[in-house]
């Protein structure tokens, strides 16, 4: 084996691991993952081409991503604390690190992704299970309420973010009705239709609304694709795709706990986030706090003048003290609760322009920018999906703030965008086979 195979075969363990350590939230093992898939790359470049050059170094998201980082590097020309700025530095090293990963080779490719998916998708499968068997445990034998099996109760065997959690999901459900309406399957057919309809399940029970309103449209979209071809056995894809928005629609439709989360948005009266003061027993469902932020951030970049430079590490302080000001709940003496104290802007447009002023604002609609020019120039259903899913979920979390969501931002698109350089067409791959 030469060293180039060598290389391509590490590369490949080290994607896996990343999978596992992604999926599961094992942190350190995610940056270290990131790190040697980093240095894997490099050599096998230098391998391949006998150069050090970065690969797909005209990529413009990777461009934007270092871009975005440099106007945070300069807020440490203004630090309110050195060492707080140091720490957030250090996590959002990963804004460009992630992309620089997969851009420095050429080793992502078409056939690369469908091997690597085929790892990814089982890594899902057990990783929904254990959570499913854990949930299962507390409530027969602990005697835990039926809590335990929606949102982050779920996922806290591994101490995941339930809306993080549901995006990855859907990345992998995509993937299978993607495959599904080129006439591959994953593993058979059985096995494809079930994991779609296990898939659609666990994202309900996670209930993330806006990751719960894409699938309605994905699954739907497919449905729809699927009618314009003439394939054998469609009959019975067909009855699995309705049945899994058949269960959609009734989950959202008829009274539980999933319908209760769409309920509480339209339930809320807008007009209380005009007051200048709140009760600590005022309850903000997320569209209210959202919109509250919109305000505070306005107040506070008009209170110190910080619309060109933003207030850098200032800003969770200066969030804290428009809580305690407006009377909003941070916590009781007799507890460990601080309330809303410590809560971001929940929204990384108004993060970046709070933090890094109008600069900031600037170099993450970059970003976003160059997301959707990968999506425009490979026009694919897969990248097209993730790219409107993330930027819509930039207005509901502050991604760039953990290490988490950092990863999802900057890893999917990049991977998707080089795993398919052209729509999938129902070619065989480890893991797959055709319609019969």
């Amino acid at each position: 084996m030469n060293r180039s195979k060598q290389l391509a075969l590490l590369l490949q363990i080290l994607y896996v691991v990343f999978f596992v350590s992604m999926v599961c939230c094992f942190r350190a093992i995610s940056s270290i993952s990131i790190g040697l898939i980093l240095l894997a790359g490099l050599l096998k470049n230098k391998s391949d081409t006998g150069s050090w050059k970065i690969f797909h170094s005209n990529n413009r998201f990777l461009a934007a991503c270092c871009l975005f980082y440099l106007v945070q590097l300069a807020v440490l020309l203004y630090p309110a604390n050195f060492h707080d700025s140091a720490k957030r530095l250090q996590t959002q090293t990963a804004i460009f690190v992630v992309p620089l990963a997969i851009c420095w080779s050429d080793y992502i490719n078409v056939t690369i992704r469908r091997q690597l998916m085929k790892y990814f998708i089982w890594i899902l499968f057990f990783f929904l299970f254990y959570c499913l068997l854990f949930a299962l445990y507390k409530y027969l034998f602990l005697h835990a309420q039926t809590d335990v099996f929606f949102y982050h109760a779920l996922v806290i065997p591994f101490n995941q973010h339930a809306i993080q959690v549901s995006i990855v999901v859907l990345f992998g459900l995509v993937y299978l009705l993607e495959l599904l309406q080129t006439g591959s399957f994953f593993h058979n057919r059985r096995v494809h239709l079930w994991l779609i309809f296990y898939f659609t399940g666990c994202l309900l029970l996670l209930s993330s609304k806006l990751v719960i309103a894409f699938l309605a449209a994905c699954i739907a979209y497919y449905f729809f694709r699927l009618l314009k071809r003439n394939q054998p056995g469609r009959s019975r894809i067909f009855l699995w795709l309705l049945a899994a928005l058949v269960m959609i629609g009734l989950v959202v439709s008829t009274q539980n706990r999933i319908n209760k989360r769409f309920n509480e948005i339209v339930s809320g009266n807008i007009d209380l986030v005009r007051q200048d003061h709140f009760s600590p027993a005022t309850y903000f469902n997320g569209l209210q706090f959202r919109l509250l932020q919109w305000r505070f951030v306005n107040e506070i970049l008009n209170e110190h003048h910080a619309w060109l430079a933003g207030v850098s590490d200032n800003a969770q302080k200066f969030l804290n003290e428009k809580y305690i000001s407006t009377n909003m709940y941070t916590g009781s003496a007799n507890t460990a609760t601080r309330g809303y104290l410590g809560y971001n802007t929940h929204d990384q447009f108004l993060q970046s322009l709070l933090q890094s002023g109008i600069p900031g604002l600037i170099f993450f609609l970059a970003i976003c920018g160059a997301m959707i020019d990968l999506a425009i120039r490979r026009r694919n259903s897969e990248l097209t999906i993730m790219v409107v899913l993330l930027i819509a979920y930039c207005f509901n979390e502050s991604v760039f703030e953990t290490q988490y969501g950092i990863i999802l931002f900057t890893f999917f698109p990049l991977f998707l965008y080089y795993g398919t350089d052209e729509l999938l067409t129902g070619h065989t791959s480890t893991g797959t086979a055709r319609l019969p």
